[in-house]
């Protein structure tokens, strides 16, 4: 009778284990129903926000191509050390102007190291004429030339802390378009606090 008694219980003692279960599975199939939708929601704001900013600062300073790029973690290497790389996250273009985002996902910052020391190092780098760069930055002259670059500017986009997550990048097909004046220079740091401030934005927890 003991031992009929024992089983009961056990078997009561199982189902209702299971029932909760099933019960925090269910809850936490809902939360993530109800969370997603909103974070989609949330950041396809943000990005339109983002991008109309970047269309109206290409507009502004005729330029050919705007892009943002986030630096990331792409996995670790077999001795453990991170493989960090940057993508190009957002890009808007001027008709005509052919769009490269897709082909420049997850580039390992080691395949261009002297220019993301350099802007690291001073925070922005202004390129007149690509060719300037040809001999020291081997690399990154391949890459833009790619793009159909004359010539560039590029400034770091940093965290609220201070550290680099990233870069804006404004794109000219021809030489000697960034010699911006203050008015222009002036969009342009508007535009990086904007992105900078509406980035941390999307990985808030609120």
């Amino acid at each position: 009778m003991e031992s009929i008694t024992t089983t009961i219980i056990s078997i009561t003692a199982l189902i209702a284990a299971l029932g909760t279960l099933i019960a925090t599975a269910l809850k936490a199939k809902k939360e993530i129903e109800n969370t997603l939708p909103r974070k989609i929601q949330k950041q396809c704001s943000i990005d339109m926000e983002i991008t109309n900013k970047m269309e109206a600062l290409k507009e502004f300073v005729k330029a050919d191509r705007v892009q943002i790029y986030d630096f990331h973690n792409g996995g670790h290497y077999a001795n453990g050390r991170s493989a960090l790389k940057t993508s190009c996250t957002f890009e808007v273009v001027r008709t005509g102007i052919k769009s490269h985002q897709k082909e420049l996902q997850a580039v390992p910052l080691s395949c261009i190291p002297s220019f993301i020391r350099t802007l690291l190092n001073e925070k922005q780098m202004k390129i007149s004429n690509l060719e300037d760069i040809k001999e020291c930055m081997p690399a990154t002259y391949g890459l833009k030339k790619g793009q159909e670059i004359g010539s560039f500017f590029d400034i770091i986009l940093n965290n609220k802390n201070g550290d680099p997550i990233g870069f804006l990048a404004l794109q000219f097909s021809k030489t000697n378009c960034v010699n911006f004046s203050n008015d222009e220079m002036n969009e342009i740091l508007k535009l990086k606090f904007f992105i900078e401030e509406n980035l941390e934005k999307m990985v808030s927890k609120k």
